[in-house]
C-alpha cells in the first residue's frame, strides 16, 4: 500500500480544514484589527517599521508585523493575498495536532484531534486573521511536538534540540500569550530532567532566550505601558465559557461529544493504557496555562481573552480524542464527528456570511456613495472607529474620493461636545455610525435632535452606518411608545412623588416642583418585567423643565435587588446624564437620555428613573417622558 493510500484519511481532514479556511479568507473583508497591522505596513524602512509600526502603536511582539511587511511587498495587500500565509499555517497545525497525538498515543487519537481542530469555528476563524492567532497556534504545537523529541526520544538530540530552541524564540516574537505559552511549556520540562536529556534542554532554553534578545527592549516598552486595559478580568466560570465558545457556542456539538466521551470512558478496552506521562502534558499545559492567565489577570493586568486560549485549546482536545479513541470503528466514529461540527459551523456560525465581527468595506463604499449622491460638503460625517484610514482603505480600494471624517473616536461623555458642535452645523445632512468601538444610544438620538430624518441605514454585527437629514418631524425607522408620562394622578402606581410639590397645569397635565429640601422626584418605578422586548429596545427619558444659568438637573436609572443597591464590578449601578446644558440651548426647554437596560438587570430587579436637583436651586420640572424606541441602532 503506497504513502497516498495509507494516509488518505489525514489528507481529507487536512483538505476540508484548508477548504474552510481558504474560502473565507476572500469572502470577509478586514477586522479591525487586521486593518490596524495593514495601515502599519505604510512604514518604508526596518527602524520606522519596529518603532512606529511595532513599538508605540501595537501591544505584540515584532514577529508577525515584520512577516506581514515582507509578505505585502511580494504579494500585495489584499484579504486573499495577506491572509494566504496566516491559512496555511493554521492548516499546518493540523497536521502537527495529527503527529504529536500519533506520536504519544496513537494514529486514533491524532486523527480525531485533528479532525476537531480541522472543522471547529473558534480555529477556523482565527486560521482566516492576518494576524498572530495561526501562526502562535503551529508554534505552540510545534514547541509541543519538539519538547517531546528533546525530552523523551533518543533520534537527533542535537538537531531537536537546536530547532526547539528556534521556536521557543518563535513564538516570543509572535504574541505576548504565546511567549507565556511556550514559556510554561518550558518550565514543565524542568520536572523531566535527568542526566540524559539535561544538555539538550538548557541549550534550547538559552538559544530560545538568545534569540529573543534584539527584542528586549521593545518588550519592556511594552511591560512599561501595560496590558488590555479595555479587557475585564475573567469571571469565576471563563473556562467553561471559553469551552462553550471553542465548541460552536453550540449545544448541539458539546452534547454530541459529551455522549461520544461518555461512551468512551464507560468502555472497556483490552488495549494498554496510555501512558500517564502523555496524559498529563495536555492536562498540565491546557489547564495550567489557563490558571497561570486567570491569576496573572487579577494580580497584574487582564489578559485572557478567548482567542488567545487558540494556542493551547488543541492540547484539549488531546484529551477529548484520547478518551473517544476507545469507540470502535474509527472511521465512522470521525465522519460523524465531523460531519456534525462542519452541519454547526455551516449552519449555526453561518460561517459565509459578514456578521462575524465590525465590517469597514461596506460602510466605507456606502458613505462614499452618500458623498457622490448628495456631496461631500452637504455632509457632516461623525463615525466612531479607532482609525479613519480602515474607511479609506476600502474607499481608495473601490476607486471613490477617500471619506474626509468631521468626527471620529466618539467616548462615552462626548455626547456634550457633539451637540454643541451640531449646533453651529449647516448641512443638510449628517451621517452617523460606528465599527467595533462602543458607541452609546444616546450619540444616536443626539444626531436625530437636528436631523430627525432617516434617509438611508445599514446595520452590521458590531457597527452601523446612517444617513440622517434635517427636517420637521422625525422619520425614523423601528417602533416607539410611551411607557411612563408624569401627568395623570390617576396612573400614579409606578411613580413616587410628593403630592404637596404637585403644580397644576393647562389641559390637564401636571409640573413637579424641586428645590433644597425636595432634591429628587418625580421617580418612576418598574422591573425589567414590566417592559417587553428590552433587548430590542432602549428606554429615551425626555424632561421639559424651566432652568436658569446655574440650574442643575441630573436623570439617572439606579436598582436595587433583594433590597440591596445592585452592585455590578464591585460599583452601586448608576447610569446618569446631566441635562442642565441641553435644556438651556434648547428652544423647547428640553432634555433627554437614551440608555439601553444592562443586561446583569434580572426581571424581579427594582429599577428607578429619576431626576435630582444637583444644585438645590429651585426648578419647575413641566415634562417627564419614559419611552421605549426600537433599537435600530446597535
Amino acid at each position: 500500500m503506497n504513502w497516498w493510500k495509507r494516509n488518505i484519511d489525514i489528507i481529507l481532514i487536512l483538505l476540508v480544514g484548508f477548504t474552510l479556511r481558504f474560502t473565507i479568507s476572500f469572502t470577509h473583508s478586514y477586522s479591525n484589527d487586521e486593518l490596524s497591522a495593514v495601515s502599519r505596513l505604510r512604514y518604508t524602512n526596518f527602524s520606522d517599521l519596529l518603532e512606529f509600526g511595532v513599538q508605540n502603536d501595537d501591544m505584540h511582539p515584532a514577529g508577525v508585523q515584520v512577516f506581514m511587511k515582507g509578505w505585502s511587498m511580494i504579494a500585495g495587500k489584499s484579504e486573499l493575498a495577506m491572509r494566504f500565509p496566516f491559512v496555511l499555517f493554521g492548516t499546518a497545525a493540523i497536521f502537527v495536532l495529527f503527529l504529536i497525538g500519533k506520536e504519544w498515543f496513537n494514529r486514533k487519537v491524532g486523527l480525531l484531534a485533528a479532525g476537531l481542530l480541522a472543522v471547529l469555528y473558534f480555529p477556523i476563524m482565527n486560521s482566516e486573521f492576518a494576524r498572530p492567532y495561526s501562526p502562535g497556534l503551529l508554534i505552540s504545537l510545534l514547541v509541543g511536538l519538539y519538547f517531546y523529541k528533546v525530552l523523551f526520544s533518543e533520534e537527533r538530540k542535537w538537531r531537536n534540540s537546536i530547532l526547539l530552541g528556534v521556536l521557543f524564540a518563535a513564538g516570543m516574537y509572535t504574541h505576548y500569550f504565546t511567549f507565556l505559552f511556550v514559556g510554561f511549556i518550558g518550565f514543565t520540562g524542568l520536572f523531566f530532567l535527568n542526566k540524559n536529556n539535561f544538555k539538550y534542554y538548557v541549550v534550547a532554553g538559552g538559544l530560545g532566550i538568545l534569540l529573543f534578545l534584539p527584542h528586549y527592549s521593545i518588550t519592556v516598552y511594552h511591560l512599561s505601558v501595560g496590558g488590555l486595559q479595555w479587557l475585564a478580568p475573567p469571571e469565576a466560570d471563563w473556562l467553561f465559557q471559553f469551552l462553550y465558545h471553542a465548541f460552536n457556542d453550540s449545544w448541539i456539538v458539546v452534547v454530541c461529544l459529551a455522549v461520544g466521551v461518555g461512551i468512551g470512558y464507560f468502555l472497556k478496552s483490552d488495549r494498554l493504557p496510555f501512558s500517564k506521562r502523555n496524559l498529563a502534558l495536555p492536562i498540565m499545559w491546557f489547564f495550567g496555562i489557563y490558571i497561570v492567565g486567570h491569576v496573572l489577570s487579577y494580580v497584574s493586568t487582564p489578559i485572557l481573552k478567548f482567542p488567545v486560549m487558540l494556542f493551547a485549546f488543541p492540547f484539549f482536545l488531546l484529551l477529548v480524542a484520547v478518551v473517544l479513541s476507545k469507540i470502535p470503528r474509527t472511521n465512522i466514529l470521525l465522519i460523524a464527528i465531523m460531519t456534525v461540527c462542519v452541519g454547526s459551523t455551516l449552519v449555526e456560525k453561518n460561517l459565509y456570511s459578514n456578521v462575524h465581527y465590525a465590517l469597514f468595506k461596506e460602510p466605507g463604499i456606502k458613505m462614499a456613495n452618500w458623498n457622490k449622491e448628495f456631496g461631500a460638503e452637504n455632509i457632516y460625517t461623525v463615525y466612531n472607529l479607532n482609525n479613519s484610514n480602515y474607511i479609506n482603505f476600502y474607499v481608495d480600494e473601490w476607486g471613490g474620493d477617500s471619506i474626509d471624517f468631521d468626527w471620529t473616536n466618539i467616548e462615552f461623555d462626548d455626547d456634550h461636545k457633539l451637540r454643541n458642535e451640531l449646533l453651529t452645523r449647516e448641512e443638510e445632512y449628517c451621517v452617523i455610525g460606528y465599527s467595533s468601538r462602543l458607541t452609546l444610544v444616546n450619540i444616536f438620538e443626539t444626531v436625530k435632535e437636528f436631523y430627525p430624518v432617516v434617509v438611508d441605514y445599514q446595520c452590521y454585527n458590531n457597527g452601523s452606518v446612517f444617513l440622517m437629514k434635517r427636517g420637521e418631524k422625525e422619520q425614523v425607522p423601528g417602533a416607539q411608545k410611551l411607557v411612563a408620562k408624569f401627568n395623570e394622578l390617576e396612573a400614579s402606581e409606578h411613580w413616587q412623588y410628593d403630592d404637596g410639590l404637585v403644580i397644576a397645569q393647562t389641559k390637564g397635565d401636571y409640573g413637579y416642583h424641586l428645590d433644597s429640601l425636595h432634591q429628587y422626584g418625580p421617580s418612576y418605578l418598574f422591573n425589567k418585567s414590566d417592559l417587553t422586548g428590552t433587548d430590542h429596545y432602549y428606554l429615551k427619558v425626555e424632561v421639559i423643565a424651566l432652568l436658569k444659568e446655574g440650574d442643575q438637573l441630573t436623570v439617572a436609572l439606579t436598582g436595587e435587588r433583594e433590597g440591596e443597591t445592585i452592585m455590578h464590578r464591585g460599583e452601586n449601578m448608576w447610569i446618569g446624564h446631566d441635562l442642565e446644558v441641553m435644556i438651556l440651548s434648547s428652544k423647547e426647554n428640553k432634555g433627554y437620555f437614551a440608555f439601553k437596560i444592562p443586561p446583569y438587570i434580572l426581571p424581579t430587579d427594582d429599577l428607578k428613573i429619576s431626576l435630582w436637583n444637583r444644585g438645590g436651586t429651585p426648578i419647575r420640572i413641566n415634562s417627564f417622558h419614559v419611552s421605549m424606541i426600537e433599537n435600530i441602532w446597535n
